[in-house]
């Protein structure tokens, strides 16, 4: 019997694996990923400010925050099916209004945004991790989860091109409507196999140990009542709030590029981020990986070396050469957000209240990664120049790993004093 519960349990979890990397790339690496590519035909196609148009993405950051909250307590008790499956129905059909635009619109970019972002945030940043916490165990969680989200890298690497070349041949509402179908291919998946919780289907984690195949109510962990008030979730929730500051450079290295090299530096501006987002994917290859070997703490100190050194290299960077080395390994950083942080709440507290720890550490990341571009942007104009806040990046970054590091001290005795089988 056990034999044929372990099959299935395995077969379920690998559908449950290429769910989620369809989720990725066609949620998560199309929406935002591939967000360039509408930035750069839309607002002028329809007559709009930049500014104006672009409001709808700090409005999904600010609502993602929200949307990450709710998600720990709605997928819980709904389940993810019904959850995700609602979502996505949603972000589509905000997709779609995209293609109504036109110059009378202003505030309603920012509806669109806000809309996109309590949806997206539930599935975009949060399900990923939380459905490959529950389908797999700890010893071989770290490389499906990086595969896993290494999949909205290859979405931001292929769609912004696909849908650039749709555009220029049958108008820029045919790419939304593409990139709305493709969100529904999610629902392949999310109706069928999606389940928060192996047990409630008489299953378990697929390479888990034996004190991780028990009921839901019996995994180990520290429970939510006693891991929130404590100095280890402080630090945590600050770690992850700073790590996604780095990711707010995001869109700002191909404008960095033409301060740095010129305006006839435009079409090579584009090819970094390619560079970065193909960074990024082996980042999440190699560290779902490594963290598996050496421990979710080293990976997140090399991933955080190699973000400051690239914060360094890039304030000083003069040549196309430099900025397109620069550009690889700072696509790199977004790893720590995609691996380090869902693999930081499950080494510090377990999977009793993982749902919920992770919500709340996704909700820090949510309120940086939509505040960090006006920072940048405030320090560019302050200075006329990136290098400034590329280097108060690199301090940013120093001060997080430090946090995060701190954080496993009173992990460690909170976990001795209220670690529950």
């Amino acid at each position: 019997m056990s034999t044929d519960i372990d099959a299935r349990s395995k077969k379920r979890a690998m559908l449950v694996f290429v769910g989620c990397c369809v989720m990725q790339a066609f949620g998560l690496g199309t929406v935002l990923n591939s967000s360039s590519a509408f930035f750069a035909i839309v607002p002028a196609a329809v007559g709009v400010d930049m500014g104006v148009f672009a409001m709808w993405i700090t409005c999904y950051g600010i609502a993602a925050l929200f949307g990450t909250f709710f998600a720990g307590i709605l997928i819980p008790k709904f389940g993810a099916k019904i959850v995700i499956s609602f979502d996505v129905v949603v972000t589509a059909l905000c997709v779609v209004a995209f293609t109504f635009a036109d110059a009378t619109w202003t505030w309603q970019f920012m509806v669109i945004g806000a809309i996109m972002g309590l949806t997206g945030g539930m599935y975009f940043l949060y399900a990923t991790p939380l459905l490959m916490g529950a389908w797999f165990g700890k010893k071989v969680l770290g490389r499906y989860l990086g595969i896993a989200q290494l999949m909205s890298g290859v979405g931001g690497a292929l769609f912004p091109l696909v849908f650039t070349s749709l555009s220029t041949v049958m108008g820029w509402q045919s790419a939304y409507y593409l990139n709305a179908v493709l969100l529904l291919c999610i629902l392949i998946f999310s109706l069928t196999v999606f389940c928060e919780d192996p047990a409630k289907i008489g299953l378990h984690a697929f390479g888990a140990e034996e004190d991780e195949m028990g009921e839901s109510k019996s995994l180990p962990g520290v429970p939510l009542k006693f891991a929130l008030p404590t100095l280890a979730f402080v630090l945590l929730f600050l770690g992850c709030t700073l790590s996604a500051f780095p990711g707010s450079f995001n869109s700002f290295v191909q404008a960095n590029a033409v301060e740095v090299l010129g305006p006839e530096a435009l079409i090579f501006s584009s090819t970094l981020m390619i560079a970065l987002q193909v960074g990024y994917i082996i980042a999440s290859l190699v560290g779902g990986i490594l963290v598996d070997k050496i421990g979710v703490r080293w990976l997140t100190v090399i991933l955080y070396a190699i973000l400051i050194v690239c914060y360094i290299s890039f304030s000083m960077a003069s040549t196309e050469m430099a900025l397109m080395v620069t550009a690889f390994f700072f696509g790199m950083n977004n790893a720590i957000v995609t691996i380090s942080v869902p693999m930081l709440a499950r080494e510090h507290f377990g999977m009793k209240a993982y749902d919920k720890i992770l919500s709340y550490c996704m909700m820090g990341v949510g309120l940086c990664g939509s505040m960090g571009a006006p920072v940048i942007g405030i320090i560019f104009d302050m200075t006329k120049t990136y290098s400034g806040s590329f280097l108060v990046g690199a301090v940013i970054a120093a001060v997080a790993i430090v946090i995060i590091l701190l954080s496993f001290v009173p992990a460690k005795k909170v976990k001795e004093a209220h670690w529950e089988a």
